[in-house]
């Protein structure tokens, strides 16, 4: 189940904007935190008497600011790492007002106080906000019954899959399910019992396929996988494999009862040269309806 939902975080954050300073490595944000730590070693004499207090200020103030960045960028944690960055300024001029009753260290040792407070809020709050986004975010491309990627996700992520074909000269494969006689078996054991079998089809699909593979709900009882570097030949042994699944697993009822197994049928269609992304639909949905009218519970393609 973990690699199953990493697999979809990674296709989540594929599509996802991210501002550039998200997109710099950790070291560079750890280069930012030692950073702090030079000035007091470097250039002692700058934290006694004789300063100018708000060029000081400036000066911290500035190069508080990546800190900053940081709790944007990883949240608590970002809060908890610009606060360990400061702490040995805030505890120095703390020490200093302690030891030498100096308002410059008082100011400064207030200053610093603010900013760790100031950093563990921004840290909090912003780890509140990113998780509320990424929640709001997987609702807008999840199907909510199956838990498989909804209809207008599948095209987006198709379009990708297709201008990669286009620049790289891959081979794609997509494939059209169609779970066989499903308005007869709603009809026969209910609309909750169809949710049920909706569910169990879709996670026989997510297990199945590859981490690279997109498997989402096309509609009604539907479905689609998007298989990037995958031959006609590859495809179609995929979706035997998937098929005799189906085929042999039953629906669970309450009580530990199960209900007769479904039963899919499959079109299989390959990116030809200079095929759109919904050309490619229409022929895999060409070749589907091929299936549906030789027989059902059948894997056909061009």
């Amino acid at each position: 189940m973990k690699e199953k939902r990493l697999r979809k975080d990674n296709a989540l954050t594929s599509v996802r904007w991210k501002p550039v300073h998200s997109q710099l490595p950790y070291g560079f944000w750890q280069i930012i935190v030692i950073m702090y730590l030079i000035p007091p070693l470097v250039d002692r004499q700058t934290l006694f008497h004789g300063d100018n207090l708000l060029a000081r200020m400036g000066i911290y103030a500035f190069w508080i600011l990546p800190l900053v960045l940081l709790c944007y960028r990883l949240g608590m944690r970002g809060g908890l790492i610009a606060a360990l960055g400061v702490a040995p300024f805030f505890f120095w001029y703390l020490w200093g007002a302690m030891q030498l009753q100096a308002e410059y260290f008082s100011v400064l040792a207030a200053y610093f106080s603010l900013f760790l407070l100031f950093a563990l809020a921004v840290g909090i709050v912003t780890g509140k906000l990113k998780r509320q986004a990424d929640s709001f975010w997987r609702d807008a491309v999840t199907d909510e019954l199956s838990g498989l990627f909804n209809h207008r996700f599948f095209h987006h992520c198709l379009e990708k899959e297709v201008d990669r074909v286009r620049r790289y000269q891959f081979s794609l494969a997509l494939v059209i399910i169609d779970l066989d006689n499903f308005k007869k078996y709603n009809d026969k054991w209910g609309h909750p019992q169809g949710d049920k079998a909706l569910f169990s089809a879709a996670r026989i699909l997510q297990d199945t396929v590859r981490a690279s593979d997109t498997v989402a709900r096309y509609g009604g009882e539907e479905f689609a996988i998007i298989l990037p570097q995958t031959t006609l030949i590859q495809a179609k042994q995929l979706c035997e494999r998937i098929r005799e699944v189906i085929e042999s697993t039953p629906i669970p009822l309450q009580k530990g009862e199960t209900t007769e197994p479904l039963t899919a049928s499959f079109g299989v269609a390959v990116y030809e040269q200079d095929m759109s992304a919904m050309q490619l639909v229409e022929e895999a949905d060409r070749i589907l309806y091929f299936a549906k009218r030789s027989g059902k519970n059948l894997v056909t393609c061009k």
